[in-house]
């Protein structure tokens, strides 16, 4: 009888709520039409949605900005800590924008809204001698470089907040930059190809870079020991104290260039490399990398010091033998990579250096490649440092065709992880070859994690590793990031289980005003996105099965 009667008053609140949203609807247009749940002024806080009504202004000749009041969600990096933790309830930041504030703020952003304003934008940054640094750029809607011509932004310092947009349908086999106002050939000494080339002491979040092809990199200069032309989905290199988070990308690195130095290759990042003495470290959070690589031209000698270190999210840790720290968290990534050469290529990195953590990681990798390989499943080689590796799923293959090739080890190294100089907890593989094991991928290079602890765990296929993993990420401090049902098969954007879509988690106490009925924390929430109808008994299921009940 009570649950009767709390439900009447719940049904009751609820028809009141809406009744006063339709009413403010219908007069100062809050809402379009109650059909559509595109917040303008949001009723949520931390967790309100990103309106699809929010109002640009177009400045000709220039980046567009946000009407006054106007807002947006980002990733918080100051968050990340405390939302992995359960401290913080969300991992992500509502601004309202004040015009008042100058432009290029966080509170006052320059928008870009077309392919047009991104050429603004690889200009400003070309002339702007900070490259951007204390500065704030968000996307303002999709860029489709479908039939235009794509100039990648060379040195990038400063805040770039993709607000879930995509960059697609990118293709550049003819890498310029502005020089001023004229078109030049990327120099040597940039080093680096992608998105951005390189990222100094930047910020990237809730981007997405969709079907993008990058071919024929130019062969660079050489940077520290035996590196250039890093090239990665979002960035090529990381050369400061770099966040790139909330990032997807899908697409190919192609080149048949004959390449004399090792090629750094990522699927996010293609390596790092800080210039001067610094040791500034990298954080990678809730990524996803759906990339296919190949490097035709390369050399297939097993002893010269060149070939590709490639990895589904961070192609090379080696960083010019500086100390330094890899942070990569709630990441997935496949990656497909076809080479002649030598190669050290894993599943989520390539090859690390020094401190290494990596934690709640699931990846797949198919080498096609005959040549000599130092590479594992999760992790291409390790040497130096200490290494933390928690809760990673790998599957790795091998072979010079595609069938009969080799399962490999989750990460091979030129020493073995001990007690000393690492810590691995729940690590998982599909069981490899006892073929490819005995060749040991290179002398001294067998399974870094044998006799460790008993990791790692093997399985005898993949789809078993991935029910295990499925099983894992679906406990309670894991699903407020992770959607199992998305893990394994393509980590397209649209199909990443880490991805952020900046939603609204509605609950019938949001919508009464000030959150003052507490008698209704059993009513059911469900997530809502820009567009979606609001809840009600006959258009949302579990609200509909709560009043039955």
């Amino acid at each position: 009888m009570e649950k009767c009667k709390n439900k009447k008053k719940i049904l009751t609140l609820l028809t009141i709520a809406l009744t006063v949203v339709i009413v403010l609807s219908c007069v100062i247009g809050i809402f379009g039409k109650i059909s559509n749940f595109n917040i303008g002024n949001d009723v949520l806080d931390n967790n309100s949605i990103t309106p699809t009504s929010r109002p640009i202004i177009s400045n000709t000749g220039s980046l567009s900005s946000f009407a006054d009041g106007a807002k947006y969600v980002f990733t918080d990096k100051s968050k990340i800590d405390g939302f992995r933790a359960g401290t913080e309830q969300y991992d992500i930041t509502t601004v309202e924008v004040d015009t008042s504030e100058t432009i290029g703020t966080q509170k006052n952003p320059y928008v870009i809204t077309s392919t047009n304003e991104w050429e603004i934008f690889v200009k400003r940054m070309e002339t702007d001698a900070t490259r951007g640094s204390g500065q704030y750029f968000v996307l303002g809607g999709d860029l489709d470089f479908d039939g235009v011509t794509f100039h990648p932004v060379r040195f990038f310092s400063g805040t770039f907040y993709g607000l879930g947009y995509s960059i697609k349908n990118i293709t550049c086999a003819t890498w310029q930059y502005y020089n001023g106002n004229t078109l030049t050939n990327i120099a040597s000494t940039t080093y680096s190809f992608g998105l951005f080339c390189r990222l100094t002491d930047a910020t990237v979040t809730d981007l997405i870079v969709d079907n993008f092809s990058y071919q024929n990199m130019p062969l660079t200069s050489e940077i520290g020991t035996d590196r250039a032309s890093f090239t990665g989905g979002i960035a090529g290199m990381s050369s400061g104290n770099d966040f790139v988070l909330n990032c997807h990308t899908v697409g190919e690195i192609i080149s048949t260039i004959k390449y004399n130095t090792w090629i750094p290759i990522g699927g996010i990042i293609g390596g790092k490399h800080n210039t001067g003495t610094a040791t500034n470290p990298l954080l990678i959070y809730r990524c996803s990398s759906e990339l296919d690589a190949s490097l035709s031209g390369l050399s297939s000698s097993s002893t010269a010091s060149s070939g590709p270190l490639g990895g589904g999210i961070l192609g090379d840790g080696y960083n010019g033998i500086r100390n330094w720290t890899m942070y990569m968290y709630d990441c997935v990534s496949n990656l497909r990579f076809t080479t002649s050469s030598l190669h050290y290529i894993g599943g989520a990195m390539g090859l690390a250096y020094y401190v290494t953590y990596m934690e709640n990681v699931v990846c797949s990798l198919d080498i096609i490649s005959s040549a000599d390989r130092r590479s594992g499943a999760l992790m291409g080689s390790y040497t130096l440092g200490t290494k933390y590796l928690k809760n990673c799923y790998s599957d790795g293959k091998i072979g010079s065709n595609s069938s009969n090739k080799f399962s490999m080890e989750s990460v091979h190294g030129s020493a073995q992880i001990t007690s000393s100089n690492g810590n691995a907890s729940n690590i998982n593989q599909v069981k490899s070859s006892s073929a490819y094991a005995s060749t040991g991928g290179g002398s001294g290079y067998g399974d870094c994690l044998s006799n460790y602890a008993g990791e790692p765990h093997e399985f005898s296929n993949s789809d078993l590793m991935l029910a295990s993993a499925k099983t894992f990420f679906s406990g309670s401090q894991y699903s407020n990031i992770w959607d199992t049902s998305k893990i394994g098969g393509s980590y397209d954007p649209d199909n990443s289980p880490v991805r952020n879509y900046l939603v609204a988690t509605i609950t019938f106490k949001n919508l009464l005003s000030g959150d003052k009925e507490e008698d209704i924390a059993s009513v059911p929430t469900d997530d809502y996105m820009q567009g979606d109808v609001l809840p009600s008994a006959s258009n949302n299921a579990n609200f509909a099965s709560y009043i039955a009940s």
